[in-house]
């Protein structure tokens, strides 16, 4: 524990450094304190203090030493010729693969040169090629930075990449897009998980050719751990009911797994007669016979699910506890922990700050505390019995100890993981108190063995058809549907606000002092009511940061897209666009939601849809299934693509009337706010174009919805995809030409540049709500230029993450706020030290 708290903190090392100092020098006297009075040895003091010192030295080494890559990576580089070695199982996608390449040549302008660092590559409709671990490829592409949104409380995917020792992404296309170079002279390893991934490759295409989804999605998942064919609800089934983990592989499958081919080789080996067995006994015992057979079987499918990060933590666990049984000494789950803890994080320090390790952990933890007190339960009452005998218990006594255990278990995983569940997926999972029972025992002993051996019989007997298809298609749909009706279970999906790293700590403190002092049943009862009015709390998540005599208007940084939320005075609120959505991030799931719950907004009175294109109402059918919605506004155009099929579903299945805007139209009001359409003009309105045929992405562009939020003394201009067109039109309109905040019109395209609006145009700032990295060079130099020389100010999120401004209605001041200006930043030794650090603790405060 000591060594994990130092790489824990290690990282901190260059933002805080004075701060973990002093906390060193603190935890140092209270070790000498406790020597003084003989509370510890000297020696264990000693260690303490080193281990803690040693874990934050070797994660500040880590951290400031991984990032060893000469990749050129610019934001407007041209692509560049590469050639490197997959060096991780290859990952398949319905559209495609994704490979982990370390660079080893490239080219750039003709000149060839040595290359190093790991590259992220997406091979999309890479046709019939196959590839596998070890294979030597070469492509041409363009190597960017991992980027990711920045919005307040949000998940980085930049940053999480960086954390797994990626420095650059990439993608190519076609059958064509990648070169395999043949595979370099194999080592030992790189043999064996190429000749697994061949088996796993065999497998999946099995099961592609025979499986359907659900059954398909929940196949792959649980089985080959590719996690890309689950669909997105079947996904938030699982979410809402508690039991999302078994989609990947982890402790409980591979646990349950173990377990299973224990019982069975010991129960197989001790049905041989008994002969055999008193001769057998003299070289190998029946528990020793288990081992052999389970360790390898365990290790196959560990290497089969691509030896993922939570699949060989559980591994590591099951081979001490293996070699635990070997030796003949008791089973410890502590002790398994924390050595799999420390094989896990000796190589691979940035593994503390994974989620799947942290839940993974507390998890064994708390089931390891379970079975410690059961224990301790058990021997005293042993002693009891021989005092006085009582008679045996009956079989359904105790198949009814069993399910208490089972339950005890359950509630304890679910209670210390979750405070982490809550501030990662925003959710209280109080339903897998009960769902987990049934499902977890039902996956990890019929549904694992069976996809396993299904498995197997595709490798044993080849064939592209999947043997006991019929089998799994029938269990996985079961299971699906199963799961499905427990998501609609009133309030299982309960979305809260992230709790503060402050009360976490507190409701962990709070739970160890219950378990510890659970015979004082004062402490027990008083540290019991603080732990649920804390849930409470966290379940209620109410509205914060919100200021009656203010409006605060935030453009949310979603990508190449646009989403902006604005927070009225009167306590309304109006969500425009909600970004793109991809097939594997829907940026209404991944950004506006959890910014929305952080905000204790569960309502949206109104929603406004500019225009249907896909990078401006992608994410919205997730935000009308999930939040309530008052009104919806959109220009009344429809189009055949899926995305608005999409849209439109879910319009209806919120109950919400399509309401179509034209210049005019009143959104908000009356009150201290308006908000009012600017364009498209009456005559371009909808009733005259319900079938309407969108000829080009300019004319639609023209015809998004452009609106003007005016709050007394503060006005915003929302633009859209306005072009040259509907800019023309602003010029009539003297509101279309004064705004204290505007909008860039479509991210800042050279299409949307209209010199005379820009030259008349009567604002304080501007905001280009841009990607990072994107494919169409948004904004445009040109465009940027024309707002510097009239002097004002640019705000971009794919630079400044989400900004957001908060204005008082009895006065012209307005704050201004950036994701960015919530990033720590490196203390340099220096006079400044302090005061640098100190910025950096205002910056912690202020999130």
């Amino acid at each position: 524990m000591s060594y994990l708290t130092g790489l824990w903190l290690g990282p901190f090392l260059t933002f805080f450094p004075l701060s973990l100092l002093g906390a060193l020098f603190i935890f140092g006297c209270i070790l000498t304190w406790f020597e003084q009075h003989r509370r510890l040895t000297r020696k264990t003091g000693f260690i303490l203090f080193a281990l803690v010192v040693g874990g934050i030295g070797h994660a500040y080494w880590a951290a400031t030493t991984q990032w060893d890559s000469n990749l050129v990576i610019e934001a407007d580089a041209q692509p560049i010729f590469l050639e490197g070695t997959i060096v991780a199982p290859v990952r398949q996608t319905p559209d495609g693969l994704i490979l982990l390449v370390e660079a080893t040549h490239m080219v750039k302008q003709g000149e060839e040169q040595m290359a190093r660092g790991r590259i992220r590559l997406t091979w999309r409709e890479p046709g019939a090629s196959t590839l596998i671990y070890g294979d030597h490829v070469a492509f041409m592409a363009r190597v960017r930075e991992p980027y990711g949104t920045m919005n307040p409380g949000g998940f980085h995917y930049g940053r999480y990449l960086k954390r797994q020792g990626i420095h650059a992404v990439a993608s190519v296309q076609g059958p064509e897009g990648i070169r395999i170079q043949g595979s370099p002279e194999p080592t030992t390893r790189g043999f064996i998980l190429g000749v697994v991934d061949r088996w796993r490759q065999s497998i999946h295409h099995a099961a592609v050719s025979s499986l359907t989804n659900p059954a398909l999605g929940l196949f792959l998942g649980m089985v080959l751990g590719e996690q890309s064919y689950i669909e997105s609800d079947i996904r938030d089934a699982f979410m809402a009911s508690g039991t999302v983990h078994i989609l990947s592989i982890s402790g409980s499958h591979l646990g349950l797994l173990a377990l299973l081919i224990f019982a069975g080789a010991r129960w197989s080996l001790r049905q041989l007669p008994t002969v055999w067995l008193e001769q057998l006994s003299l070289r190998l015992t029946a528990t020793r016979f288990a081992v052999l057979i389970t360790l390898p079987a365990v290790s196959f499918y560990t290497l089969l699910a691509g030896a993922e990060m939570a699949t060989v933590r559980s591994w590591i666990m099951i081979v001490v506890c293996c070699a635990g049984i070997w030796l003949g000494r008791e089973r410890n789950l502590v002790t398994a922990l924390a050595l799999a803890a420390l094989l896990m994080v000796l190589p691979h320090p940035e593994a503390i700050r994974d989620i799947s390790f942290q839940l993974s952990y507390l998890s064994v933890a708390a089931i390891a505390l379970v079975v410690q007190a059961r224990k301790e339960k058990e021997s005293n009452l042993s002693g009891l019995d021989a005092a006085f005998p009582t008679e045996k218990p009956t079989w359904l006594l105790g198949f009814w100890q069993k399910v208490v255990l089972a339950w005890l278990m359950t509630l304890a995983v679910s209670l210390t993981t979750l405070p982490l569940v809550a501030h990662d997926f925003h959710q209280i999972p109080w339903l897998g108190l009960l769902a987990n029972m049934v499902i977890v025992p039902f996956v990890g002993t019929i549904m694992i063995p069976l996809g396993l051996l299904s498995g197997m019989m595709v490798l044993v007997g080849g064939g592209g058809i999947l043997p006991l298809a019929s089998l799994n298609q029938w269990a996985f749909d079961w299971l699906a549907q199963v799961v499905m009706i427990l998501s609609h279970v009133p309030g299982a999906a309960w979305y809260v606000a992230s709790p503060s790293l402050s009360s976490m700590i507190v409701f962990w403190g709070l739970l160890a002092v219950v378990v510890a002092m659970w015979h004082r049943q004062l402490i027990r009862w008083g540290c019991g009511t603080i732990l649920l009015a804390i849930l409470l709390w966290w379940g209620w998540s109410p509205r914060t940061g919100w200021d009656p005599g203010t409006v605060r208007v935030t453009f949310l940084d979603v990508g190449q897209g646009d989403a902006t939320l604005i927070e009225l005075p009167d306590g309304q609120t109006v969500l425009i666009d909600g970004g793109p959505s991809y097939r594997r991030l829907d940026m209404g799931r991944a950004v506006i939601g959890p910014y929305l719950w952080n905000r204790g907004i569960r309502r949206l009175d109104h929603v406004v849809a500019t225009h249907p294109q896909w990078d401006h109402v992608g994410g919205l059918p997730w935000v009308l299934d999930t939040f309530e919605v008052g009104q919806y506004w959109d220009n009344g155009i429809s189009r055949p693509e899926r995305f608005f099929s999409r849209l439109h579903l879910a319009v209806k299945s919120a109950g919400l009337q399509e309401q179509t805007s034209t210049a005019g139209t009143v959104i908000v009001s009356p009150g201290p706010c308006s908000l009012i359409v600017l364009n498209p003009s009456p005559r371009q309105g909808t009733e005259q174009n319900v079938s309407w045929t969108v000829s080009s992405g300019k004319d639609l562009n023209n015809r998004s919805l452009v609106t003007r939020l005016e709050c007394g003394l503060h006005s915003f201009l929302f633009t859209a995809d306005a072009e040259q067109q509907s800019l023309n039109e602003l010029l009539q309109v003297s509101s279309g030409l004064s705004a204290r905040i505007v909008k860039v019109p479509h991210h800042g395209a050279k299409s949307s540049l209209h010199r005379e609006w820009v030259n008349r145009l009567q604002a304080e700032a501007m905001v280009v709500s841009v990607g990072v990295h994107n494919r169409y060079g948004h904004p445009a130099p040109e465009v940027l230029d024309a707002y510097k020389q009239r002097g004002l100010p640019v705000y971009r999120t794919d630079r400044d993450g989400a900004v957001w401004f908060i204005a008082h209605l009895g006065s012209d001041d307005m704050i201004v706020r950036t994701a960015r200006e919530g990033s720590l930043l490196q203390v340099q030794a220096g006079p400044r030290m302090w005061e640098e650090e100190w910025g950096n603790w205002t910056r912690v405060w202020n999130r």
